[in-house]
């Protein structure tokens, strides 16, 4: 089985706040989630290999699905990581150069490349993982959907059912509730030739793109979880699961300029919640006082190294959180632990293997 103890599956662009936040997740939790990971250059590195080392650093000896990001931006040709991403993206001999770089990295699940392909060539390159004896996955983006979705279908529907997995991802939305429809119609239109023995995971986020109209702590529901009830409440699929974007969303091109006012976001089970006051001149240390003391919503109890990071925080932010870097790679963090365990019992610190070190 694929997802055996796991029921959860977050994809992570491999970005430095994903890769930290993930890192430092004991192994118990580490354990419980299954990783899509977007494969893309690593800053400043000189070939694209050190983005699979990061990835090992993060989630060591553990099996996880592989995408490429396709929201990566090429604007350097010359970059040799740009022309190696660039070359994995090249759809010649069923993504030839993809099944290959896949052989060379053993704890690789992949993505299934099809953009372009007929309905035979897609079925080479599934083949051809299979020969390795490879579970793989197929994602089908609500912002990218196939236009060969039959050619698709048909070559899925022709395989097996016990060695890959349908990520449907929704992306980023203001509401996930909206995307219920999209969702249903793919299931049900769609995916019917599929055996409805196949996992499906249901994928979206809807963390806040600007946070300039937060002051104080200001809590932030997300519907991911709801989402995923309607839709499996909907369907005839035997195992929908749930996905998402570990509290973070795909890369957009540009990006913001402008530094983000000092914040500490803290995720409990279904809200975020934002401590953040421009108004009163809040860094981070007074909103990490503000978030632990005056709030109400703080546990502190997880033992994992988010907590530990806006703990340390009020204390003094040089031993915590002093950049928006680390504020988002501790949200991810605790974010990724209470979803692995979300509606069950969660591990006491005791229970955890090995102690994190920053």
């Amino acid at each position: 089985m694929i997802f055996e103890n796991r029921n959860y599956v977050p994809t992570l662009a491999v970005r430095a706040s994903e890769m930290n936040g993930l890192e430092f997740l004991p192994a118990t939790t580490k354990d419980k989630i299954l990783p899509c990971f977007l494969l893309a250059p690593w800053a400043n590195s000189r070939t694209l290999e050190r983005t699979i080392d990061r990835i090992q650093r993060a989630y060591a000896n553990r099996h996880y699905f592989l995408d490429i990001d396709r929201n990566y931006e090429l604007t350097n040709i010359e970059s040799g990581p740009q022309q190696e991403l660039a070359h994995l993206l090249d759809p010649a001999d069923s993504f030839r150069n993809w099944v290959d770089f896949v052989r060379e990295h053993e704890w690789v699940w992949p993505s299934i490349q099809s953009r372009g392909l007929d309905e035979i060539e897609i079925r080479e390159q599934i083949e051809a993982f299979q020969i390795m004896e490879r579970p793989y996955c197929i994602r089908i983006v609500r912002d990218r959907f196939p236009a060969n979705i039959e050619e698709l279908v048909g070559a899925l529907a022709a395989g097996g059912t016990a060695d890959y997995a349908i990520i449907l991802e929704g992306g980023w939305t203001r509401d996930p509730l909206l995307l219920s429809i999209w969702f249903n119609d793919v299931i049900a239109e769609c995916l019917q030739r599929i055996d409805a023995d196949v996992p499906t995971i249901i994928s979206s986020t809807s963390i806040p793109k600007l946070f300039t109209e937060f002051s104080g702590i200001t809590p932030i529901s997300f519907s991911s979880r709801q989402l995923v009830e309607q839709v499996d409440r909907q369907s005839n699929r035997t195992r929908i699961m749930y996905g998402d974007w570990g509290s973070t969303r795909p890369r957009e091109f540009g990006g913001y300029a402008n530094r983000p006012w000092d914040r500490i976001d803290y995720p409990t089970e279904d809200t975020w919640y934002i401590a953040r006051n421009r108004d009163d001149n809040w860094d981070f240390l007074r909103a990490a006082r503000e978030l632990v003391a005056e709030s109400g919503v703080w546990d502190g109890e997880l033992g994992v190294w988010g907590e530990e990071m806006i703990y340390q925080t009020t204390i003094s932010s040089s031993l915590g959180i002093n950049t928006p870097q680390k504020n988002v790679a501790a949200r991810v963090n605790i974010h990724l632990h209470r979803q692995a365990f979300f509606g069950g019992r969660k591990p006491q610190p005791e229970e955890f293997e090995e102690d994190w070190q920053d």
